[in-house]
């Protein structure tokens, strides 16, 4: 926007229709708190400041911010819209344009906020509106025979007939000099409430009528129970489906796929169905996730396939190939051109480049070299019943099936284990060890 810009989230209403002790703005949809999604949409504006308005539960709604650049506000008692943006004032100092927005509204665009700006104009605010045909507990917009919105009715104090109706969607523009004049004279309300919305009013009866912008309900509609949370959650992830689509993702069944708002996928990815992708994900170029495939804050590389696997917070490196039924997860590393095969599991691990983990393995806080090959059925006994120890694997290893490794123990680079050994003691590169315990075996005739 050419004038500064400062937005007002309203966050500090206890949510009783969430029958929940997580503050209503910080219900996920999408795997996003909802007063983040309106948080986003503001933010394409380039605001000069953000005021956020806190109240109920304030330090979690707080502690959701950390690291943003917002100023909090905190409205002790809560009696009303009205009352919570008249504290912004101060904060809000030097700004010439105030957004107000509800911290219940995950489906905002910053596309439709660019929509009220421009049609605000020179009048004192603008406002967007809906179109429903069950206004329930919406305030109904009231316009005059020219067409110009006079008030706003909350839907306690109307009397008229019932069916479909205009009603209010709760988000404000203002010029922010008339704002800061005229919000000092709100009435209190029979509820003991100075409502916001009478500013509508004001502004029709001082000869300069607020702007009412009609927009779609998919991209302004509040949310205050679960049900709707429900709705919401369907109406942004078809919405987040659709822009991978349109971004040169194949997804082959988008009824069975989730993906949520922060992931990340390149151009030539594929999603097969059953897939669940969340938090912090990012995929690269030409890999192939699913079916029945979650990644949670997973980085996957280029070209990789994970089939019917868990990837949580750890990374794949390129050409990886994980499954089916295979679990990676606890900051793993897999390097470049891995193979974990059925069932195999990798925790708080290092993998080189081109190691292969064949099916029914547990590689847990493991150091494991280029190459190395570790057989069905191997296991890292990483705990002694009070500590985890580390065990590494050197390069061209070969650990044979069945064999566990009892941390601490290092396995030498090219050295070998025999099936069913039980290592206790470190093996030196190039040897050979087998037996329970593991002891180590002759060299192989011709010396090699």
């Amino acid at each position: 926007m050419s004038n500064s810009l400062g937005v007002i989230l309203l966050a500090a209403g206890q949510g009783t229709r969430m029958k929940s002790a997580l503050p209503k703005v910080l219900h996920p949809v999408c795997g996003t708190p909802m007063i983040h999604h309106a948080y986003r949409a503001a933010l394409g504006l380039s605001p000069q400041r953000v005021v956020v308005v806190v109240g109920h539960e304030a330090a979690q709604v707080r502690a959701a911010f950390a690291g943003l650049n917002v100023e909090f506000v905190e409205q002790t008692e809560l009696i009303g819209t009205g009352d919570a943006v008249r504290r912004c004032a101060t904060a809000l100092q030097g700004c010439e344009v105030v957004l107000v927005l509800n911290g219940d509204s995950p489906l905002l665009t910053t596309e439709v906020l660019q929509t009220l700006s421009i049609s605000r104009g020179d009048a004192p605010a603008a406002f967007l509106t809906y179109l429903t045909p069950e206004p329930g507990r919406m305030g109904r917009v009231i316009r005059d025979s020219n067409g110009r919105a006079v008030q706003i009715v909350e839907a306690a104090d109307y009397s008229g007939p019932d069916g479909p109706a205009e009603v209010n969607a709760g988000k404000y523009l203002f010029e922010a000099a008339w704002l800061w004049r005229n919000i000092i004279n709100l009435p209190l309300s029979a509820k003991g409430e100075y409502y916001l919305t009478h500013l509508i009013s004001a502004a029709a009866n001082l000869g300069n009528a607020a702007v009412p912008v009609t927009a779609d309900p998919s991209e302004v509609v509040d949310f205050d129970d679960r049900r709707g949370l429900a709705v919401a959650e369907r109406i942004l992830r078809t919405r987040i489906l659709d822009q991978h689509l349109v971004n040169g993702v194949t997804i082959t069944d988008p009824a069975t796929t989730y993906i949520d708002s922060d992931v990340r996928l390149a151009e030539d990815v594929t999603i097969l169905p059953n897939c669940y992708l969340y938090g912090s994900t990012t995929v690269a170029s030409g890999s192939v996730i699913g079916p029945g495939t979650a990644l949670r804050s997973a980085v996957v590389g280029a070209d990789c396939r994970v089939q019917s696997s868990n990837v949580e917070e750890s990374t794949l490196g390129a050409r990886v190939n994980v499954g089916p039924f295979a679990h990676v997860r606890g900051n793993a590393s897999i390097g470049d051109d891995c193979y974990l095969g059925n069932y195999a599991e990798v925790k708080n691990s290092v993998l080189g480049e081109g190691v292969k983990m064949h099916h029914f393995s547990y590689l847990g806080d493991a150091d494991v070299g280029d190459r190395a090959n570790i057989a069905a059925g191997t296991i890292t006994c990483n705990y002694d019943g009070k500590n985890k120890h580390r065990t590494t694997i050197g390069a061209d290893a070969f650990i044979g099936c069945d064999t566990m490794l009892v941390a601490p123990i290092t396995i030498g680079e090219g050295a070998l284990t025999a099936a069913g050994s039980v290592v206790t003691t470190d093996v030196p590169a190039g040897a050979r060890v087998a037996g329970v315990p593991a002891r180590a075996l002759p060299p192989k005739p011709g010396g090699a």
